[in-house]
């Protein structure tokens, strides 16, 4: 064998060895930049998974708390099982809270409404009740909310909720007077109405355009 010959096999030799080495490097880099990004996107689809919107509040004219409603009966104190009060088994009334209002009384007073449960099953609620107070000419106005956090409350069957519509009677002739005759009520998370008649006639003061009207509605809460 000539030595051109050898040193052509050499050669030959020394580029298949140098051609498998590179090919297994690529391999092996490859391999590992595959596994970092399965372990590196990993915690980022859980975050993402994860990174929703926990729960709702309730506004001064936004609906409250689904949410928060679901969990009524456990942060009540109650049995989880018992079910949302809905409007079917519910009945509107007037209380006498300290005698009623005085609609020549030019201060800030209450009225306030109970909430019968008519069913045989206990309930609970949680939220604001949608108020609106209608003329007997047709005109009308939805209370604003007050800041307060509502709380969820549980009606036993035959038992009772409240909440207080706070507002200022108009007493004086130069007032804008808006003189209710119905108030319709929607119980919290709730779509059909309950009507109650306004019994203590005279007129509101009619802040029914203010931003922060002397008129306005507290949340459901637990009889005194």
């Amino acid at each position: 064998m000539s030595r051109t010959t050898v040193l052509r096999r050499t050669r030959t030799v020394a580029v298949a060895s140098l051609i498998a080495a590179a090919a297994f490097s690529l391999t092996a880099c490859g391999g590992g930049e595959s596994d970092s990004d399965a372990k590196g996107g990993s915690p980022s689809a859980t975050a993402n998974g994860t990174s929703g919107g926990s729960g709702g509040g309730s506004g001064s004219t936004g609906g409250s708390g689904e949410d928060i409603d679901a969990k009524a009966g456990s942060a009540s104190g109650g049995s989880s099982s018992a079910s949302r009060c809905t409007s079917d088994h519910l009945e509107a009334a007037w209380s006498n809270f300290e005698g009623g209002p005085d609609m020549e009384y030019d201060g800030q007073q209450t009225a306030r409404v109970v909430l019968k449960n008519t069913g045989s099953t206990d309930c609970t609620m949680v939220g604001f009740p949608g108020v609106q107070l209608q003329t007997e000419h047709g005109q009308t106005w939805d209370l604003r909310r007050t800041d307060d956090k509502p709380k969820p409350v549980r009606a036993d069957a035959g038992g009772r909720v409240t909440f207080d519509i706070t507002f200022l009677a108009s007493t004086r002739d130069d007032d804008k007077k808006f003189a209710p005759d119905q108030v319709v009520i929607t119980p919290p998370n709730e779509e059909t109405n309950l009507s109650l008649d306004w019994p203590y006639g005279g007129a509101l003061l009619d802040q029914s355009g203010a931003t922060h009207p002397g008129t306005f509605v507290s949340p459901v809460s637990t009889p005194e």
